[in-house]
């Protein structure tokens, strides 16, 4: 029975590790699509305000031909 017992402790603690392991991955991934998110929300409000403003991109000759 002492066996059993163990073998019982050993599957819970496994469990328990590989359960921590997979939240903190969930976690890592999550942290990793939120802040692809909040790059693409940025240059989207960066691309809003240059065409409000009508400026030319930067190194544009303003349509001129030279």
């Amino acid at each position: 029975m002492e066996y059993f017992w163990g073998s019982v402790k050993l599957m819970l603690i496994v469990y328990g590790l590989a359960a921590f392991i997979a939240m903190l991955v969930a976690w890592i991934i999550k942290l990793i699509f939120a802040g692809i998110r909040r790059q693409r929300v940025s240059a989207a409000a960066k691309n809003d305000a240059s065409a409000a403003l009508g400026s030319k991109p930067a190194g544009s000759a303003g349509g001129k031909t030279v």
